[in-house]
């Protein structure tokens, strides 16, 4: 029957006993997207071992390590290696853990011990294991996601279990590893960076970063049918960075009316009656218009990190119960979407904001340093007020039209953010919205007052957005 199939070009087959429907794909593709349905079929019961397992499964330099009871070392495919090694699944005294396709996964007790004996790269091909700064920042990883008791367990479990295989002839390699990632030793030198990042409180988030390097060379390849490569900035900011504080307040639930938000910037007086919220308006009042700072930027990460901090200690000076200035202490999500936890922040925006320099001046860079910002979500309060202010420096610092979000668009703005997010760094959706909005910003009549008055009634962006959507009003462009 398979053999009448591939004759009448109905599959084909991609190894011995491994056959397929998909005629297009390339069988490399094929293979590692299918590659426990495969295991599963030429190694049944295999146990994905040794740096597979660190690795979660993934396919590093075109191979898998496995362990299996069967008579075999080596299985060639297209675009995948297994390499078998001899070994039984573990069911105590810490059992391997269950995978797909009736497969098993080395428990992580198991892939400690079993990464710790030095293998050979050969033909520049990644090893069998990982490397001791690979296994260093592996179980850093493991303390970060895990924290100190889930950590302590994890001893626990791989003392046991040396013990139990009679492998106690790398105790004391495991004692080190853990007592340097807790803390109680200093790293060893050429220590792995994640480690060594950690015990200096600069870890970082690598789900993040990889987040991050997506969306960076995404801005550098921006669709000019879908965002412009330069508008133009206004002859004089004229009225602008007044909107631009007053609807980056209005974003964040901080609501006046044009009048009050014109009162507060006029006095420099807070109202009596919400001290707290005036100074937000005042704040980033300060910082939109201040004509030096408000174009300053850096392609060094430890500058931008500097000029970050200085700008939200401005924008919440009224608010020092949020800790202008500081990094957050607890953890912040929006909905069930967590940000990056506050022992990562810094070390997550350092990597993030040092991909700067490979991103042209301009719009791409304005929304890549606004992503990361949001993403890290590095201060207890103010993360959005200030996100937009250092997009908006970017734009600045490249003679560009700056971006301001008006109320009816605030759900767009929200929903573009949120899929980047969802999206692991996939900016296209963020890209279209803010590109939308940055035409608007660029086409307002700013260095007139009556004319902006007109053009925010005419364009609607003056609405409610929730009023907007069940009417069906849109931000049109003037």
């Amino acid at each position: 029957m398979l053999a009448r199939a591939v004759r009448e070009g109905r599959i084909r087959q991609l190894a011995p006993k491994v056959y397929t429907a998909d005629l297009v794909s390339p069988p490399s593709e094929i293979i590692v997207e299918n590659r426990w349905r495969v295991l599963a079929r030429v190694l049944p019961g295999a146990v994905i071992a040794d740096r597979s397992a660190a690795e979660d499964g993934r396919v590093v330099s075109g191979r898998l390590f496995v362990v299996s009871d069967l008579p075999r070392k080596s299985i060639r495919l297209p675009g995948l290696e297994i390499r078998v090694r001899s070994g039984q699944p573990i069911e105590t005294p810490v059992p391997d853990l269950s995978w797909a396709d009736g497969l098993r996964m080395s428990s992580p007790a198991r892939t400690l011990l079993d990464n710790l004996p030095e293998s050979r790269r050969r033909g520049g091909r990644a090893s069998r294991t990982l490397s001791l700064p690979e296994l260093e920042d592996w179980l850093a990883r493991k303390s970060l996601a895990w924290g100190a008791e889930r950590l302590e367990r994890l001893r626990l479990d791989t003392v046991a279990l040396a013990e139990a295989l009679g492998a106690t002839r790398h105790l004391d390699a495991v004692g080190r590893l853990f007592d340097q990632v807790s803390g109680r030793l200093p790293p060893r030198p050429q220590a792995g960076p994640l480690l060594v990042a950690l015990t200096q409180g600069r870890a970082w988030d690598e789900r993040r970063v990889v987040m991050f390097d997506r969306a960076a060379r995404a801005t550098t390849q921006l669709d000019p049918s879908l965002v412009p490569e330069w508008l133009p900035p206004p002859e004089t900011p004229g009225e602008l960075p007044f909107y631009e504080s007053y609807f980056s307040n209005y974003i964040e639930g901080t609501e006046f009316t044009i009048d009050e938000a014109r009162r507060i910037v006029d006095t420099q007086q807070p109202p009596a009656a919400r001290p707290a919220d005036g100074h937000d308006i005042l704040g980033t009042y300060r910082c939109v218009s201040d004509p030096i700072g408000r174009s300053t930027t850096s392609d060094d990460p430890d500058e931008l990190v500097g000029y970050l901090i200085d700008r939200h200690r401005t924008i919440l000076a009224g608010r020092p119960d949020q800790g202008p200035g500081c990094w957050k202490t607890e953890a912040n999500r929006v909905g069930a979407y967590d940000f990056v936890v506050p022992e990562q922040v810094e070390g997550t925006l350092r990597k993030g904001l040092a991909l700067v320099n490979g991103i042209p001046p301009g719009i791409g860079r304005a929304l890549y340093v606004m992503f990361v910002v949001c993403e890290v979500h590095p201060f207890s309060d103010g993360n959005g007020r200030v996100a937009r202010v250092m997009m908006n420096v970017e734009l600045s610092a490249a003679d560009a039209s700056r971006i301001v979000i008006p109320s009816v668009y605030r759900d767009e703005y929200a929903a573009g953010l949120r899929r980047a997010s969802l999206n692991d760094g996939d900016l296209e959706a963020l890209i279209r919205v803010m590109a939308h909005a940055w035409r608007w910003t660029a086409a307002m009549p700013w260095p007139d007052q009556a004319a902006v008055k007109g053009q925010l009634e005419a364009t609607n962006a003056l609405q409610d957005p929730i009023t907007a959507r069940e009417t069906g009003l849109h931000l049109d462009l003037p």
